[in-house]
């Protein structure tokens, strides 16, 4: 529905409501009194009558008196109402009242229309809603900005500006180099650091281990009570497998919240999940003490190691060696430090009734993925090891081949 002819129903709707309120008191109070006053004088009369009437019958008038007294009621009466015609007859005050009503309804519209016209925006009625920038549109504004930025270093406010706006574009390696940008020119708050450590860790396909946890550490030194900052350690934490210390990270994060708050239940849930996860460690443990972990160390082929890269996700899966894809247990990190040591368990398996315990041999396969993406890509190197039985803890893996 256009906005213009509903403008004019809801304005010409609501001056006909205006006209009504005003105009109905001036036209209803004549109609209105003057039948109640003749009804009261008739009232009046017959009730002197009456008594004028009862005193002759009881003796109290002579006729002659009586006739005199009704002479007078009658004289009284045909004046009063003579009068009362008079006063219903076009006089002053009513025709005062009749002016004013025709003058208001003449006029309140013609003056409301002339007011808006003149001093109101009747143009913005026939405006197109404004369009919402396209991506490209976002796109070019970010870039603009980030030119801005390179001739302009010196604002830290900029900066951060630019950091967001490259996270909020899924562009994380900029918006963290945006962010460092920042606090070398003079930002140095906890928000600046807690923004940092996200985008890094975002950049390091969402693990937190690692420098995103040392900003987290440096957002917290400026503010205990920082909730990003403690939730990103809380995550980090839970990385390590340290459940205790992920536990307090997110009761730290509830208690900044208000109560009843989506973000109060959202610590609540994080907290019961990671109870939940340490429940299930102690039973891991207990299992990996009668054989049922597999652990070693994995190395990358001299040829590869150039082929490592900041930001690349490291996954190690146990499954069984008859080709079935489906992991018993899985462990995820990020790629760096080889060679480096891997360990795997019950806990880490996948919610399937198969678990690494359960099976009579597994072969471990490490992956260094360029996407983040669990599932295998062109580009990716993997090595694996042979068949070995749950409870071996000297495993070796090479990395050694690039997925075609």
């Amino acid at each position: 529905m256009h906005s213009l002819p509903v403008f004019w129903a809801l304005a010409l709707a609501l001056l006909a409501l205006t006209l009504a309120v005003l105009v109905w008191p001036l036209l209803r109070r004549r109609t209105v009194e003057a039948p109640s006053e003749e009804r009261a004088r008739a009232a009046v009369y017959r009730d002197e009558k009456r008594q004028l009437d009862d005193e002759l019958a009881a003796g109290a008038l002579s006729v002659d008196d009586h006739a005199a007294a009704l002479r007078e009621l009658t004289q009284r009466l045909g004046t009063e109402l003579e009068v009362r015609d008079a006063d219903t007859a076009p006089a002053r005050g009513e025709r005062s009242a009749w002016v004013t009503a025709l003058a208001a309804v003449a006029i309140i519209p013609v003056g409301a229309i002339v007011l808006y016209l003149v001093f109101g925006t009747p143009d913005a009625l026939r405006m197109a809603p404004r369009a919402r920038p396209h991506d490209a549109d976002i796109v070019a504004m970010v870039n603009r900005l980030a030119a801005t930025m390179q001739s302009n270093p010196g604002d830290p406010r900029g900066w951060r500006l630019l950091g967001r706006s490259y996270v909020a574009l899924g562009r994380y390696a900029e918006g963290a180099d945006a962010y460092a940008q920042a606090v070398q020119h003079g930002a140095d708050d906890a928000d600046v650091y807690a923004d940092w450590s996200e985008a890094l860790a975002l950049a390091h396909n969402r693990v937190v281990s690692g420098e995103p946890e040392a900003l987290a550490q440096r957002a917290l030194a400026k503010n205990p009570v920082h909730a990003k900052a403690l939730a990103l350690l809380a995550t980090a934490a839970f990385e390590r497998r340290d459940f205790d210390a992920s536990i307090d990270y997110w009761r730290r994060v509830a208690q900044t919240a208000a109560p009843g708050s989506e973000e109060a239940s959202q610590a609540a849930a994080a907290v019961a999940e990671v109870e939940r996860m340490k429940k299930g460690a102690s039973t891991a443990n207990a299992s990996a003490a009668s054989g049922a972990s597999v652990s070693g160390r994995i190395d990358v082929a001299p040829d590869l190691a150039g082929r490592v890269q900041s930001g690349d996700t490291l996954f190690v899966y146990a499954r069984a060696p008859d080709g079935a894809r489906m992991p018993l247990a899985v462990s995820r990190t990020p790629a760096q430090g080889f060679p480096r040591s891997f360990y795997l368990d019950d806990t880490m398996g996948m919610g399937m009734a198969a678990t690494l315990s359960s099976a009579g041999s597994v072969v471990v396969e490490a992956r260094i993925s360029k996407s983040g993406d669990a599932r295998p890509h062109a580009g990716d190197l993997t090595g694996q090891s042979a068949a070995v039985k749950p409870g071996t803890q000297d495993v070796h893996i090479v990395i050694d081949r690039v997925v075609p």
